[in-house]
Protein backbone atom coordinates (compact mmCIF):
# COMPACT_ATOMS: atom_id res chain seq x y z
CA UNK A 1 0.00 0.00 0.00
CA UNK A 2 2.77 2.52 0.60
CA UNK A 3 4.17 1.83 -2.58
CA UNK A 4 0.95 3.09 -3.94
CA UNK A 5 0.77 5.96 -1.96
CA UNK A 6 4.73 6.83 -3.47
CA UNK A 7 3.70 6.78 -6.93
CA UNK A 8 0.68 8.95 -6.80
CA UNK A 9 3.34 11.53 -5.04
CA UNK A 10 5.72 10.64 -7.79
CA UNK A 11 3.04 11.67 -10.34
CA UNK A 12 1.91 14.63 -8.29
CA UNK A 13 5.53 16.36 -8.94
CA UNK A 14 5.79 15.60 -12.55
CA UNK A 15 2.27 16.80 -13.06
CA UNK A 16 3.49 20.40 -11.65
CA UNK A 17 6.97 20.20 -12.93
CA UNK A 18 5.16 19.99 -16.23
CA UNK A 19 2.47 22.78 -16.60
CA UNK A 20 0.51 22.78 -19.73
CA UNK A 21 -0.74 26.64 -18.69
CA UNK A 22 0.85 29.86 -16.99
CA UNK A 23 0.12 32.99 -15.22
CA UNK A 24 0.51 36.44 -17.21
CA UNK A 25 3.96 37.26 -15.51
CA UNK A 26 5.51 33.67 -16.47
CA UNK A 27 4.07 34.07 -20.20
CA UNK A 28 5.32 37.57 -19.79
CA UNK A 29 9.00 36.86 -19.14
CA UNK A 30 8.42 33.25 -21.76
CA UNK A 31 7.47 35.52 -24.31
CA UNK A 32 9.30 39.04 -23.88
CA UNK A 33 6.31 40.97 -24.11
CA UNK A 34 5.52 43.72 -21.68
CA UNK A 35 2.08 42.79 -18.91
CA UNK A 36 -0.08 45.51 -20.54
CA UNK A 37 0.47 44.15 -23.53
CA UNK A 38 0.14 40.36 -22.71
CA UNK A 39 -3.34 42.00 -21.15
CA UNK A 40 -4.34 43.29 -24.12
CA UNK A 41 -3.65 40.29 -26.38
CA UNK A 42 -5.51 38.03 -23.90
CA UNK A 43 -8.62 39.94 -24.82
CA UNK A 44 -8.24 38.76 -28.18
CA UNK A 45 -10.40 36.34 -30.51
CA UNK A 46 -9.20 33.18 -30.43
CA UNK A 47 -6.04 33.53 -27.86
CA UNK A 48 -5.17 30.63 -26.07
CA UNK A 49 -6.22 31.20 -22.54
CA UNK A 50 -8.71 30.02 -19.92
CA UNK A 51 -10.17 33.11 -18.54
CA UNK A 52 -12.21 33.32 -15.09
CA UNK A 53 -13.18 36.62 -13.07
CA UNK A 54 -9.90 36.82 -10.45
CA UNK A 55 -7.41 34.44 -12.89
CA UNK A 56 -5.75 34.32 -16.04
CA UNK A 57 -4.11 30.98 -17.29
CA UNK A 58 -2.49 30.72 -20.62
CA UNK A 59 -1.79 27.31 -22.92
CA UNK A 60 2.31 27.22 -23.05
CA UNK A 61 2.78 25.25 -25.51
CA UNK A 62 -0.33 27.15 -27.97
CA UNK A 63 1.13 30.82 -26.88
CA UNK A 64 4.08 31.04 -29.40
CA UNK A 65 1.98 29.32 -32.53
CA UNK A 66 -0.75 31.84 -31.70
CA UNK A 67 1.53 35.08 -31.71
CA UNK A 68 3.54 33.92 -35.03
CA UNK A 69 0.02 33.60 -36.89
CA UNK A 70 -1.30 37.07 -35.44
CA UNK A 71 1.29 38.95 -34.90
CA UNK A 72 0.51 41.12 -37.96
CA UNK A 73 -3.05 41.57 -36.66
CA UNK A 74 -2.29 42.90 -33.35
CA UNK A 75 0.22 44.98 -34.77
CA UNK A 76 -2.97 46.97 -37.14
CA UNK A 77 -4.44 47.60 -33.95
CA UNK A 78 -1.80 49.25 -31.95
Amino acid sequence: MRNLSYLKYIDMIKSKEETCYIKIPEACKYTNIGRNTMLKLVKMKGFPALISPRKILIDKEQLPIWLSKNYVRYNKLS
